[in-house]
């Protein structure tokens, strides 16, 4: 089946928020376009609704998005921005949204390299090791 996207998607993980549902998800990749969201909760194909993503040092952006496809395979949904329906300041929140993907290349690039040092073996693949809830919660408080 040939590509029907006009823009590329990226993998990444950011929190996503569905404000009037109630519904955390978390994106599994994005584009100018829209993205992919894994939810626990079905959310109808056709549906229009509110999105909050955030966004790694930026902070969180309002969105809104129609539902496009779902997938039986994996909980989520495929959600299309639609600009056209952005209020005023939502629209503001896209241009920060299109900057942050039109950086991606970029992000890309520099794992690109240090994956090609660790296989080198100039550098170790390191990763973070598994946050214990309740030390995760009594850091986050003040």
């Amino acid at each position: 089946m040939p590509e029907r996207r006009k823009s590329p998607r990226y993998p990444i993980n950011l929190r996503a928020y569905f404000p009037e549902l109630k519904v955390w998800g978390h994106t599994t990749n994005i584009s100018l376009d829209g993205c992919y969201i894994e939810v626990n909760t079905p959310i109808s194909e056709g549906f229009l609704t509110d999105l909050l993503l955030e966004i790694p040092v930026i902070g969180v952006v309002a969105m809104k998005g129609y539902v496009q496809h779902t997938d039986d395979e994996k909980p989520g949904m495929g959600l299309q921005f639609v600009q056209v329906r952005f209020a005023y300041e939502e629209s503001d929140y896209y241009t920060i949204y299109s900057k942050f993907v039109k950086l991606m290349p970029k992000f890309e690039e520099i794992r690109g390299i240090y994956l090609d040092l660790v296989q080198k073996g100039l550098l170790k693949l390191l990763n973070m090791p598994e946050q214990k809830r309740e030390t995760a919660e009594k850091e986050n408080t003040p």
